[in-house]
């Protein structure tokens, strides 16, 4: 019994300290909130978070975000994810557009990168996986105020044709900005 009740506060200690993260969450209505949060994810519709001054763990809906500063613990910089709207163009000549949590990585001039990052946990039956699991690691450019699009992908399972749909993207996506310019 004495061991069930150790594990039990063992795995309620390590779900308090879960939110690992110094965090500001931004608010899509202005207001923003200070505390300890998990790292945002594509797949995740809530965001696991401790606000300052509590103990309290809630879970607040990322759809309600506009973006989350982290602060690096190893050397204490900020770190700013967003949730953008983005572009891009598989398969046709018209573009998509779909939502997601990007990190602004650089600005030069007009010109702004983002890099984004989603985890596939493939697919397995009882004995071996239908569909690996994967990383995926998206780059794209903003041009001014337009969104962000694609650009670039780098994934860990094999794509064919990867090199014609990433001068597609290239080229369709400097054909609309420069149209837009």
């Amino acid at each position: 019994m004495s061991r069930l009740i150790g594990f039990l506060m063992m795995i309620f200690s390590v779900s308090l300290s879960a939110q690992a993260f110094d965090a500001t969450l931004y608010f899509l209505d202005g207001s923003k909130r200070t505390g300890k949060a998990d790292m945002v994810s594509n797949e995740e519709p809530k965001l696991a978070f401790i606000e300052n001054g509590s103990k309290k763990k809630e879970k607040i809906k990322a759809n309600l975000l506009d973006k989350v500063e982290y602060i690096n613990p190893k050397n204490n910089e900020p770190v700013i994810v967003e949730l953008r709207e983005f572009i891009y163009y598989f398969l046709s000549d018209k573009p998509k557009s779909n939502f997601g949590w990007i990190k602004k990585i650089s600005t030069s001039g007009d010109i702004s990168t983002y890099v984004g990052y989603s985890y596939d946990a493939g697919v397995r039956d009882a004995y071996h996986y239908t569909v690996k699991p994967s990383e995926l690691y998206n780059f794209f450019f903003q041009y001014k105020d337009e969104k962000p699009h694609l650009i670039y992908f780098d994934n860990s399972i094999w794509t064919p044709n990867k090199k014609q749909i990433v001068k597609r993207q290239v080229k369709i996506s400097l054909q609309r900005s420069a149209r837009n310019s």
